[in-house]
């Protein structure tokens, strides 16, 4: 039972909603709190009672916290020992806005039939189940692709920002 509510815990500190990937990484990486196997099964018989729920959003599979899952959060939550609850709020602290970015700024790219590249970058918006943003960019190679995929995460809001205020918002 602790397994489960460990993860209903994960799932309320970190605030968002969470990518399979995202999960795993939490997991993986605090090699303390259950191993993958328990993991899985754990996420299993939460999802079976609908604490957790799995939706599909902007073509991405996402955990989500239900209400239920929160209730039984509050009456079991002590269940976890102390020190847990520590490491999880550390962590979660540590690492919610690298994996908030690593699942919200997205990018893929293609091969032309000129040879160029098209590289597509998103700005997820999981609240809304849509992109926020979504721009094109033909580049001359894959190497650009490569290059510009690996800047995304950190330039994404800076080019959010001068998109919206250069197009949306109101001189002052």
């Amino acid at each position: 039972m602790t397994r489960k509510i460990i993860l209903l815990f994960i799932f309320e500190k970190m605030e968002i909603p969470l990518s399979e990937t995202t999960l795993s990484e939490i997991i993986m990486s605090n090699p303390d709190l259950m191993t993958y196997m328990d993991y899985r099964d754990a996420l299993a018989k939460i999802m079976d009672v609908h604490f957790v729920v799995a939706k599909n959003i902007g073509g991405d599979t996402m955990y989500l916290l239900t209400k239920d899952g929160r209730d039984c959060l509050t009456h079991f939550w002590k269940k976890i020992p102390a020190s847990v609850r520590e490491m999880i709020i550390k962590y979660t602290e540590e690492n919610k806005l690298r994996m908030k970015r690593s699942q919200e700024y997205r990018i893929d790219y293609y091969k032309n039939g000129d040879g160029t590249y098209t590289a597509v970058f998103a700005i997820k918006d999981y609240t809304a189940s849509a992109n926020l943003m979504e721009l094109k960019m033909r580049v001359p190679s894959r190497a650009d692709a490569m290059r510009a995929a690996s800047r995304w995460k950190d330039k994404a809001p800076e080019v959010f920002d001068f998109v919206y205020n250069g197009l949306v918002e109101e001189e002052r």
